[in-house]
Protein backbone atom coordinates (compact mmCIF):
# COMPACT_ATOMS: atom_id res chain seq x y z
CA UNK A 1 0.00 0.00 0.00
CA UNK A 2 2.78 2.02 1.09
CA UNK A 3 4.23 1.77 -2.43
CA UNK A 4 1.27 2.16 -4.49
CA UNK A 5 0.50 5.86 -2.40
CA UNK A 6 4.33 6.90 -3.07
CA UNK A 7 3.62 6.07 -6.87
CA UNK A 8 0.43 8.33 -6.51
CA UNK A 9 2.38 10.90 -5.48
CA UNK A 10 5.13 10.74 -8.07
CA UNK A 11 2.81 10.96 -10.71
CA UNK A 12 1.00 13.93 -9.39
CA UNK A 13 3.76 15.62 -9.14
CA UNK A 14 5.26 15.05 -12.14
CA UNK A 15 2.04 16.21 -13.96
CA UNK A 16 1.84 20.25 -13.40
CA UNK A 17 -0.37 22.60 -14.04
CA UNK A 18 0.20 23.49 -17.23
CA UNK A 19 0.16 19.83 -18.50
CA UNK A 20 3.65 19.49 -18.85
CA UNK A 21 5.30 16.03 -17.90
CA UNK A 22 8.95 15.11 -16.53
CA UNK A 23 9.71 12.18 -18.60
CA UNK A 24 13.00 10.03 -19.15
CA UNK A 25 14.14 10.31 -22.79
CA UNK A 26 16.20 8.11 -24.80
CA UNK A 27 17.76 8.18 -28.21
CA UNK A 28 16.61 5.40 -31.59
CA UNK A 29 17.77 5.03 -34.60
CA UNK A 30 16.02 3.14 -37.54
CA UNK A 31 17.63 -0.15 -39.62
CA UNK A 32 19.82 -2.50 -38.93
CA UNK A 33 20.25 -3.14 -34.72
CA UNK A 34 17.58 -0.24 -34.39
CA UNK A 35 14.21 0.08 -34.80
CA UNK A 36 12.35 -0.72 -38.35
CA UNK A 37 12.32 1.55 -41.27
CA UNK A 38 8.40 2.31 -40.68
CA UNK A 39 7.52 3.58 -37.90
CA UNK A 40 3.75 2.49 -35.64
CA UNK A 41 1.79 5.13 -36.87
CA UNK A 42 2.65 3.35 -40.55
CA UNK A 43 5.12 6.33 -41.70
CA UNK A 44 8.05 5.26 -43.43
CA UNK A 45 11.39 6.77 -42.62
CA UNK A 46 13.16 8.71 -45.19
CA UNK A 47 16.92 7.87 -44.05
CA UNK A 48 18.18 11.00 -45.89
CA UNK A 49 15.79 13.49 -44.63
CA UNK A 50 16.70 11.67 -41.14
CA UNK A 51 20.76 12.74 -41.39
CA UNK A 52 19.55 16.29 -42.37
CA UNK A 53 17.49 16.26 -39.41
CA UNK A 54 14.27 17.49 -41.36
CA UNK A 55 11.98 15.25 -39.45
CA UNK A 56 11.72 15.36 -36.10
CA UNK A 57 10.00 12.61 -34.52
CA UNK A 58 9.57 11.09 -31.16
CA UNK A 59 8.06 7.90 -29.70
CA UNK A 60 5.90 7.54 -26.27
CA UNK A 61 5.68 5.11 -24.01
CA UNK A 62 1.85 3.64 -23.79
CA UNK A 63 1.10 5.09 -20.76
CA UNK A 64 2.26 8.72 -21.95
CA UNK A 65 -0.27 8.73 -24.81
CA UNK A 66 -2.88 9.48 -22.11
CA UNK A 67 -0.77 11.49 -19.91
CA UNK A 68 -0.20 14.17 -22.51
CA UNK A 69 -3.49 13.87 -24.20
CA UNK A 70 -2.54 12.89 -27.28
CA UNK A 71 -2.20 10.56 -30.91
CA UNK A 72 -0.59 9.42 -33.22
CA UNK A 73 0.43 12.84 -35.59
CA UNK A 74 0.02 15.19 -32.83
CA UNK A 75 3.16 17.77 -32.06
CA UNK A 76 4.76 17.78 -28.46
CA UNK A 77 7.36 20.47 -27.57
CA UNK A 78 9.97 18.98 -25.38
CA UNK A 79 12.41 21.75 -23.28
CA UNK A 80 15.40 20.27 -21.52
CA UNK A 81 18.84 21.34 -21.16
CA UNK A 82 20.26 19.53 -24.54
CA UNK A 83 19.25 23.00 -26.69
CA UNK A 84 19.61 20.58 -30.01
CA UNK A 85 16.19 18.34 -28.56
CA UNK A 86 14.24 21.50 -27.90
CA UNK A 87 11.44 22.49 -29.83
CA UNK A 88 8.60 21.15 -31.88
CA UNK A 89 8.40 17.13 -32.66
CA UNK A 90 5.85 14.97 -34.02
CA UNK A 91 4.48 11.52 -32.48
CA UNK A 92 4.75 8.74 -34.57
CA UNK A 93 5.86 5.83 -32.79
CA UNK A 94 4.90 3.60 -29.86
CA UNK A 95 7.52 2.57 -27.48
CA UNK A 96 7.39 -0.89 -25.68
CA UNK A 97 4.13 -2.27 -23.10
CA UNK A 98 6.37 -2.68 -20.37
CA UNK A 99 8.22 1.17 -20.48
CA UNK A 100 6.60 4.14 -18.26
CA UNK A 101 6.85 7.70 -18.16
CA UNK A 102 9.48 7.39 -21.44
CA UNK A 103 9.96 9.04 -24.82
CA UNK A 104 12.85 7.64 -27.67
CA UNK A 105 13.66 10.79 -29.86
CA UNK A 106 14.04 9.69 -33.18
CA UNK A 107 18.18 10.30 -34.85
CA UNK A 108 20.10 9.60 -37.29
CA UNK A 109 23.31 7.28 -36.60
CA UNK A 110 26.41 9.08 -35.48
CA UNK A 111 24.03 12.17 -34.75
CA UNK A 112 25.45 15.69 -33.60
CA UNK A 113 23.03 16.52 -31.09
CA UNK A 114 25.22 15.55 -28.01
CA UNK A 115 23.03 13.24 -26.58
CA UNK A 116 24.55 10.49 -25.28
CA UNK A 117 22.65 8.84 -22.72
CA UNK A 118 18.93 8.95 -20.70
CA UNK A 119 18.05 12.38 -19.90
CA UNK A 120 15.13 14.28 -18.16
CA UNK A 121 13.37 16.20 -20.58
CA UNK A 122 9.93 18.21 -19.56
CA UNK A 123 7.06 17.56 -22.49
CA UNK A 124 3.98 19.02 -23.42
CA UNK A 125 1.45 18.34 -26.18
CA UNK A 126 1.50 22.09 -28.33
CA UNK A 127 -1.79 24.20 -28.31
Amino acid sequence: MRNALFLLVLLFCSINASGQVTVTATKYHPGMGGAGWVTASGSRIDNNKLRNYEIKWIALSPDMFSKLGVKMGDEVIIECANSNLNGVWVVKDKMARRLRNRIDILLPRGDKMNFHGPIKVQIRKKS
